[in-house]
């Protein structure tokens, strides 16, 4: 083994060691160096995206406490809804780490996150559930987002997650679609299972919410199977424009 050989197997190995004692002492978004639990450090947590007041139903942004037109006008098929952070930077980015890169390892952070800006009536709830992901975004992805980070909350909150109450077909794609359009989209592709409920207060764990099309869908098919409350979980709502 000749001289450089020798020198690059030992700083690999120093690497190996070092790197990972460095980047879990640094906050992922500031750099500094970080002696809080999480990814990200206490101050760099404050400066997440959020707002003051959401509406009750589905939780999008209000300018005060209560409920907006929309849901005062016709109430969605959920009971309610809670979104930790709004759907920016830098929690969009994050996300599609998890959807688009195949970093699982961001479902545990995105949830340790989602436990800062918990709903207050978790000690109420029996169980967790998810959206589902089609079978071709299965076989593409190799896993569903939303179900590892229901599992994740799960975990941290001693809750079980309750799989196989709905599946779902191919549909097209959301982002160019307008309300009414994503509404009759999503409903038309979410099917019941056989699997029963009987009376559970069920939290569907979601990424992001937009218009709340998929969980009111959602909603249905779990009153339909015995659900006796269904609340909305989500990381973000995406803001209105």
């Amino acid at each position: 083994m000749d001289w450089s050989t020798w020198i690059d197997k030992k700083v690999y190995s120093r690497l190996k060691f070092a790197l990972p004692a460095f980047l879990n002492q640094t906050c992922e978004l500031c750099l500094e160096k970080n002696n809080d639990v999480g990814f990200i450090c206490s101050s760099c947590e404050d400066s997440l995206p959020q707002v003051k007041h959401r509406c009750q139903m589905c939780a999008t942004a209000l300018p005060n406490q209560g409920y907006c037109g929309q849901c005062l006008h016709k109430k969605p098929a959920f009971d309610y809804s809670h979104s930790s952070f709004t759907y920016a930077a830098p929690i969009d980015a994050w996300l599609q780490r998890l959807k688009s890169k195949r970093r699982t390892e961001w479902a545990h952070k995105l949830a340790s996150l989602m436990l800062l800006k918990q709903p207050h009536n978790l000690s109420e709830v029996d169980a967790f559930t998810f959206v589902p992901s089609t079978r071709w975004s299965l076989v593409k992805r190799g896993y569903n987002p939303a179900e590892l980070i229901a599992r994740e909350l799960g975990s941290a909150l001693d809750k079980p997650v309750i799989t196989k109450l709905a599946t779902r077909s191919h549909s097209r794609e959301q982002k160019d679609l307008n309300r009414h359009q994503r509404i009759n989209n999503v409903g038309l592709h979410f099917h019941p299972t056989r699997k029963k409920l009987k009376g559970e207060h069920i939290v569907l764990i979601d990424d992001v919410m937009t218009t709340g099309s998929t969980a009111h869908s959602m909603a249905l098919i779990l009153k339909d199977a015995g659900a006796g409350q269904v609340g909305i979980w989500c990381l973000a709502r995406t803001p209105k424009h």
